[in-house]
């Protein structure tokens, strides 16, 4: 129910309405909500003058009240980022040790990145994420005997970006040779288009030479999906690396 005002009140607020003050300005000054307000001037007509005040108030206003706005929202969304950052920081504790559970990530990485059996014969999967190249070949070689004769790197790159900067990069990533990184064109599209994320280095594609394992592990990912969603387990139990709540 909305709250009865005396007819001085409401007198006041039209007085001050139409000696030009905004909505706002009177909400403030008489603690009244502008909806109430507006609905007892909405028949007081203002002139050119008072609405040219009211506008430029409102631009002044904005030029204070955004940037304090804008640092408002981006204090509450790191903290929503780092209360989500906490609530998964059991995860750490991962038994990667584990080669059934390297490779069941492994195998999951690939389903969803890699190149798939039998439109490739080869195992080839590309991101632009340096932390997810470097541990997609570091469980490589921890969980399967990988032949590094077989292993080789591409990139895809912008055109305005220096492949040889690139490579270099990317072969300190991943630990395989430049000399087995393979030639690559930048991509004609972006012609005459600046890269405009400045820490953007292409896609790096980790190839290795075999049918067998591109197949291991897409069969893996292909097993994992396959999974009826009862015989997930989702108790603390089922996962020994969790955190007991203190």
């Amino acid at each position: 129910m909305s709250k009865a005002y005396p007819k001085r009140i409401k007198q006041m607020a039209r007085n001050l309405r139409s000696k030009g003050w905004s909505l706002g300005e009177i909400s403030l000054k008489m603690e009244i909500p502008k909806n109430t307000l507006s609905g007892w001037a909405k028949d007081i007509k203002l002139s050119d003058k008072q609405k040219k005040r009211i506008k430029q108030k409102i631009i002044n206003s904005n030029k204070f009240s955004r940037p304090l706005a804008v640092a408002a929202n981006r204090r509450k969304f790191e903290q929503w980022k780092e209360a989500i950052r906490n609530s998964v920081k059991h995860f750490e504790n991962i038994p990667l040790k584990n080669p059934e559970l390297g490779k069941l990530i492994c195998g999951i990485l690939y389903l969803c990145e890699g190149a798939k059996y039998p439109s490739s014969r080869y195992l080839y999967l590309g991101n632009s994420d340096p932390k997810i190249i470097s541990f997609f070949i570091g469980a490589l070689r921890r969980y399967y005997k990988i032949d590094e004769n077989k292993l080789r790197f591409a990139i895809s790159y912008r055109w305005d970006q220096s492949f040889q900067r690139l490579k270099n990069y990317w072969s300190k990533v991943t630990k395989i040779p430049k000399s087995k990184c393979l030639n690559s064109k930048p991509d004609i599209r972006t012609k005459g288009k600046p890269t405009l994320r400045k820490d953007y280095m292409g896609i790096c594609r980790i190839v290795y030479y075999s049918a067998a394992l591109q197949f291991e592990l897409q069969s893996i990912g292909e097993t994992i999906i396959k999974v009826e969603p009862e015989r997930i387990e989702l108790s603390a139990s089922s996962m020994p690396w969790k955190r007991s709540p203190s």
